[in-house]
């Protein structure tokens, strides 16, 4: 038997107040009507919402898992309600976006300046964040680097970047081989290991025996000043150097070029933001600009 949607809203506020009698005021019903309707939805699951040992409801393990669910089904229900209603306020609920760091900073973000009408709040997590936020409802649309298998998530690739190692500028006769840049200092930064590994194995076949980490920054740009500074070595992404562009520094070229491809994701569950199509193209047209 399916729970009846009553019931799960007379569970949430329960779980939000931890009271029944606070739930009941927020839904303007008696204690006795609120109550009987969490007794009905703990039947037809067949498992206890909550444990009633103290004054305060605690929610279980299941009453946690499912205060989850219902937070993001009626906020997202809510959203939804309101743009087909008036598709103008839906559009101008802001979206919430969270982008790996490298491409929200210095492609995604210069694309949405261009979109004056679109409104947003855009944060930089890591990936897997990223994907935190979107199974939590935190947010409406996220930018990865790679791809995650959930029935909960839809993912596509939008974007296509090429990942360089950067160096001090110089002279550098030829471009070293992996046992070459294990005695060369690099330059790392929050969730470098993918891109570095990467970027060996497709470039080199493998990575160095070792790497000598010499300075660690969380964001990219501080990683392009101090390899310009000729403290080390570094692979980031290309755009973060013509976004910023470096004085001293030098891409060092080998045969091949590494490319690495972004992923835009969203709930699977989710209406989609009116704003989301947009971003999607304004994407799809830069791509065929690069």
């Amino acid at each position: 038997m399916d729970p009846d949607p009553r019931y799960l809203r007379a569970f949430l506020e329960v779980g939000r107040s931890r009271s029944v009698s606070a739930a009941a005021t927020a839904l303007h019903r008696s204690q006795p009507a609120v109550s009987y309707q969490l007794q009905q939805l703990e039947h037809q699951l067949g498992v206890q919402l909550f444990d009633r040992s103290s004054r305060r409801l605690t929610p279980t393990a299941a009453g946690v898992a499912l205060l989850d669910l219902c937070e993001r089904f009626f906020a997202e229900f809510g959203r939804l309600a309101v743009g087909l209603r008036d598709p103008a306020a839906g559009r101008a609920t802001p979206l919430r976006i969270a982008s790996v760091s490298g491409f929200g900073r210095y492609v995604l973000f210069p694309i949405l300046e261009r979109l004056p009408e679109l409104r947003y709040a855009l944060r930089f997590p890591t990936a897997e964040h990223v994907f935190a936020s979107l199974q939590d409802g935190n947010c409406d649309v996220g930018f990865v680097y790679l791809p995650r298998v959930s029935s909960r998530l839809v993912t596509a690739a939008v974007w296509r970047e090429e990942l360089v190692l950067l160096a001090p500028r110089g002279r550098h006769p030829r471009a070293p081989t992996a046992d070459e840049l294990a005695g060369i200092p690099f330059v790392t930064y929050d969730e470098y290991e993918y891109v570095f590994g990467k970027w060996f194995e497709t470039q080199l076949g493998r990575p160095p025996r070792s790497l000598h980490s010499a300075y660690h920054f969380e964001e990219l740009e501080e990683v392009v000043r101090t390899v310009a500074a000729g403290r080390g070595w570094s692979i980031v992404p290309e755009p973060c150097i013509r976004a910023a562009p470096p004085r001293q520094t030098t891409i060092v070229r080998y045969r091949r070029r590494v490319y690495n491809v972004v992923y835009v994701v969203t709930r699977a569950s989710a209406a989609e933001h009116p704003a989301i199509a947009q971003i999607r193209e304004a994407l799809r047209a830069a791509s065929h600009r690069q």
